[in-house]
């Protein structure tokens, strides 16, 4: 669809791309999409386009309906392909551009030209894609990042050098475990003896991050207002240095809670292995009695079919025995 371009002395002339996607209201869509696919031979009758000498507002007529449409910019570049057999596709041009057509009763009135040329252009962005899951994905996708003023990082760095200097300095380092229960109080500390008899206690909280904050208030609304939103600067400078200074601190405390967790494991093992290694010493002996007194009673068996019996049993006893032996 085009138009021939109308130079104008009050603003530059829009540039109007080759193919740009119409939409009309649900009835007259449905009707128009219908006449298409059946390939009507009175549709260029029916329908017809008047641009604007803008190229940004047009009136368009299907049937006896009038419509004024407003061309928007999209988000992103859609493709558009063409086909003759359903098989092989052809790409004809990159769509950008929507015309959006209205009735009379549905005109909205923000339609008035403003002094300021951003708020002109911006008048003309489409927030949404052409489908109903990409509503608000110009806010959502291409949002602003919100620069994070990092106001206390030099007294952070600065406090954190003069702690790894003591660090440095001590003779006697004392750690401190900290057990599941008092880590919301306080996440890690440390207390180190100088020389001079002088001790210094330092305690590191946990940081934590506002999403509020970063994301600020998302929603599906049309009418909510831009904001300037973080995805990038998260925070995570401050957290990768909180996490390196706590492993650091807790490396010792580490190394010591689990020499004595492995000392009284082990003794616990131990003597739990002994107690089996008994019991089983004393499973086998009751099956040895019982086989040396069912080889006995076989030997004075003369009937074959209770002799057989006791065969079979006495085969179940050694199997058992066996299988007692390979367990110790």
């Amino acid at each position: 669809m085009s138009s021939k371009k109308k130079e104008t002395t009050s603003e530059p002339a829009f540039d109007l791309e080759q193919q740009f996607i119409l939409r009309l209201p649900p009835g007259p869509g449905m009707a128009l999409k219908q006449d298409i696919q059946s390939s009507s031979n009175t549709l260029k009758d029916r329908l017809s386009i008047e641009m604007q000498p803008d190229y940004r507002h047009a009136n368009v007529r299907y049937g006896n309906q009038i419509f004024h449409g407003k061309m928007v910019d999209m988000p992103c570049i859609v493709e558009t392909l063409k086909t003759v057999d359903m098989k092989t596709f052809y790409k004809t041009a990159d769509l950008c551009q929507m015309l959006i057509c209205k009735s009379d009763d549905d005109t909205s009135q923000d339609e008035n030209e403003s002094p300021k040329k951003k708020e002109k252009d911006k008048k003309y962005l489409w927030t949404h894609g052409i489908t109903r899951p990409l509503k608000n994905v110009r806010k959502r996708r291409f949002r602003k990042t919100l620069k994070k003023k990092y106001m206390e990082q030099p007294d952070i760095e600065k406090e954190v050098k003069r702690l790894f200097r003591t660090d440095a300095d001590a003779i006697d380092v004392k750690w401190e475990v900290i057990t599941e229960e008092e880590k919301p109080e306080s996440s890690g500390q440390m207390t180190v003896s100088k020389s001079k008899g002088s001790s210094l206690k330092r305690t590191d909280t946990s940081t934590s991050l506002d999403n509020y904050a970063i994301f600020g208030d998302l929603s599906s609304s049309d009418e909510e207002e831009e904001k300037d939103i973080n995805i990038m600067d998260s925070g995570e400078d401050d957290m990768s240095r909180l996490s390196f200074s706590q492993q650091h601190m807790s490396f010792d405390s580490m190394d010591s809670s689990n020499v004595e967790g492995q000392y009284a494991s082990t003794d616990a093992d131990n003597a739990e292995l002994q107690g089996k290694l008994s019991e089983l010493k004393r499973q086998v002996a009751e099956i040895r009695q019982r086989r040396a007194s069912q080889e006995q009673s076989e030997s004075n068996i003369t009937d074959p079919e209770q002799k057989e019996k006791a065969q079979a049993l006495l085969k179940k006893i050694i199997q058992q025995e066996n299988e007692k032996l390979q367990e110790s």
